[in-house]
C-alpha cells in the first residue's frame, strides 16, 4: 500500500492537501478540508477513471454548497424546524435549508480543516467541533478513518464530547461508476434493500410517516434503471424535485447495489446504520468538474447512510465516552 501527499495550495489563507492512498485494486484521493474525496479510480482502469464528481480546482471546495464529497456532520440529512430534546432539555439550532436543519447546519465539517495522520491502512482524519452556545450542545472531538482493504473503500467514525450531544454523521460522495463523467446516473441502474421510504412535506420536512416502496418510483428492491421516466407518477417524488428520499434499510446486505452496464462498474454499500439517503444529483448546475466538466442535473448520486434523522436517541453521544459510531464499507467492481 502506497499512501502520500499528491499536492499543496494556499487558498484564502488555508492551505489545503490532498492525500493519497494506492493499493493493488484501488486508488482513493482527499483532502483535509471537509475530508472531501477528490477521486476513486480502479487498477483495472488504470487509476485513470475517476468514479466521483470533483471539482476543477481544490479552491472550489472552501464554498461548497452540494457538500460534494465531504464529510457531514455534526448530523446527517434534516432536523425539522431545528429542534430537538436531549434529557428533556429542548435546543433550537440554525436553519439553513428553509424550515430546516441540514446536515448540522452552518457550522459543519464539511468546512472543518481535518488534522490528517496515518493508520494502519490509510488515514485517521480529526476535528473539534465547540460548543455552539445558541444550539448543538458540547465540544465534540470527530474521528474517521478513511482505509483500503483490497477493493473496499472503509469509512469508521468515532466521536467524544465532553456533553451529551447529537452526533450522526455520514459520507457525501456523488458517484457516477462511467467514469470520469462519461454518462448520467439515471443511466445507471440501483438496488435498494429497503421496504419503506420517510415521507417529506413540500418544505423537505419528514412527517414521520413511512411510505411503502411497494409499485413505487421508490421500488429498488431489483436492480432497475434509476430513470423514472416509465415509473409511477408520485407526489413525494415531485416535492424533492427528483430523487432525495430516505430509505429504511432492511437487514438484508448489502444496502445497495449501484451499477453502471456500459463499463460494467458496480459499487455495493455496507453499513451498520438504518438509513440511507438516495439522492441523485437533482440541483447540480453551477459548479465545474474535472477538466472543466460543467455540471448538470443527475451527474452524480450519493448514497448518505446514517441514523433515522428524527430518531434522536439513537443519535444520541453520551458525554466522556469514546463512543464507536457508524462503519460504511464502498467494495468496487468491475463485472
Amino acid at each position: 500500500m502506497e499512501r502520500k501527499i499528491i499536492r499543496k495550495e494556499r487558498h484564502n489563507g488555508i492551505e489545503v492537501i490532498e492525500y493519497g492512498i494506492k493499493n493493488d485494486a484501488l486508488e482513493l484521493r482527499f483532502i483535509n478540508v471537509g475530508g472531501a474525496i477528490t477521486k476513486i479510480a480502479l487498477a483495472e482502469d488504470a487509476y485513470e477513471e475517476n468514479l466521483v464528481c470533483s471539482y476543477h480546482s481544490l479552491a472550489d471546495y472552501l464554498d461548497n454548497g452540494c457538500f460534494l464529497n465531504t464529510l457531514i456532520g455534526r448530523t446527517s440529512n434534516r432536523i425539522t424546524n431545528g429542534k430537538f430534546t436531549i434529557n428533556g432539555k429542548a435546543y433550537q439550532v440554525d436553519l439553513n435549508d428553509g424550515s430546516n436543519n441540514l446536515h448540522g447546519g452552518t457550522e459543519n465539517l464539511t468546512h472543518m480543516v481535518f488534522d490528517v495522520s496515518e493508520s494502519e491502512r490509510g488515514y485517521q482524519l480529526q476535528a473539534v467541533m465547540k460548543e455552539q452556545p445558541e444550539g448543538f450542545p458540547g465540544n465534540l472531538q470527530v474521528f474517521v478513518q478513511y482505509e483500503l482493504d483490497d477493493n473496499k473503500v472503509k469509512i469508521s467514525y468515532k466521536g467524544l464530547s465532553d456533553k451529551d450531544t447529537l452526533f450522526n454523521p455520514t459520507q457525501h460522495a456523488y458517484f457516477n461508476l462511467s467514469g470520469n463523467l462519461k454518462r448520467s446516473i439515471y443511466e445507471h441502474e440501483l438496488m435498494i434493500n429497503a421496504s419503506a421510504v420517510a415521507e417529506v412535506n413540500e418544505q423537505s420536512s419528514f412527517t414521520e410517516e413511512l411510505i411503502s416502496v411497494d409499485g413505487t418510483r421508490f421500488d429498488f428492491g431489483v436492480q432497475t434503471i434509476i430513470d423514472p421516466v416509465n415509473k409511477p407518477e408520485s407526489d413525494l417524488f415531485d416535492r424533492a424535485f427528483g430523487y432525495d428520499h430516505l430509505f429504511l434499510l432492511d437487514e438484508n446486505e448489502p444496502a445497495a447495489v449501484f451499477y453502471e452496464p456500459v463499463s460494467g462498474r458496480k459499487l455495493e454499500i455496507f453499513t451498520s446504520e438504518p438509513a440511507m439517503q438516495f439522492y441523485a444529483g437533482n440541483h447540480l448546475k453551477d459548479e465545474v468538474f474535472e477538466n472543466n466538466r460543467a455540471a448538470e442535473a443527475h451527474l452524480g448520486a450519493c448514497f448518505e447512510t446514517h441514523k433515522v434523522p428524527f430518531d434522536f436517541d439513537s443519535q444520541l453521544l453520551k458525554a466522556n465516552e469514546k463512543s464507536h459510531v457508524q462503519e460504511t464499507e464502498w467494495v468496487f467492481s468491475k463485472v
